[in-house]
């Protein structure tokens, strides 16, 4: 098994390195989101095309489609669910199981674990940790984490906080609030 970190929601920035945990690049993550036919990118850091995702249908329950050395093999769509998440990778016949509350995930094949994910903080920032039993499944993994960190909670996505002189700052998704602590007067 090996662990693979990539930073958390950062295609306005531009291209996801995707590191191991000597912090070596291995892939690099290009493309953007939101579009009918908008498409993701994975290639290996020499510049070889691996794995695609193809955004297929809008709305609030999208559907991508994934592609492995130029091949499709599975399709992925957003379910409706409230705090358990369970997703079924098609063609792949892959189960994807986890929180939106922890942000952590699980994908199975049968009864054997394809892939964890979580979020860690790293020396780069926030970013998901990716334990992946097999090589030959990165690309796919990395793919399927990448639409999984799209479709985190909008409360989720951006947490972050810093301590300021006037209290600590914490911004949760779109609202921003200042929390200050009164001290006792001696």
């Amino acid at each position: 098994m090996r662990k693979l970190y990539f930073s958390r929601n950062s295609f306005a920035k531009g291209a996801r390195v995707v590191r191991d945990e000597h912090n070596q690049s291995h892939y690099l993550l290009v493309g953007r989101w939101g579009r009918r036919q908008d498409a993701l990118s994975l290639y290996a850091i020499r510049g070889e095309l691996l794995a695609e995702i193809r955004q297929t249908t809008l709305g609030l329950l999208p559907k991508f489609e994934l592609y492995y050395n130029r091949q499709n093999v599975g399709s992925i769509s957003k379910t409706l669910g409230f705090w358990h998440e369970m997703i079924y990778v098609r063609k792949l016949r892959w189960i994807i199981m986890g929180s939106l509350n922890s942000e952590t995930y699980r994908v199975y094949h049968g009864t054997e674990l394809v892939m964890t994910m979580r979020p860690v903080v790293t020396s780069n920032g926030e970013a998901f940790e990716l334990t992946i039993a097999e090589h030959s499944t990165e690309p796919l993994c990395i793919c399927i984490a990448a639409i999984l960190d799209h479709w985190q909670k909008p409360t989720n996505r951006s947490r972050s906080s810093a301590l300021s002189s006037d209290g600590l700052q914490v911004n949760f998704g779109e609202s921003n609030y200042t929390l200050h602590h009164k001290l006792p007067q001696n």
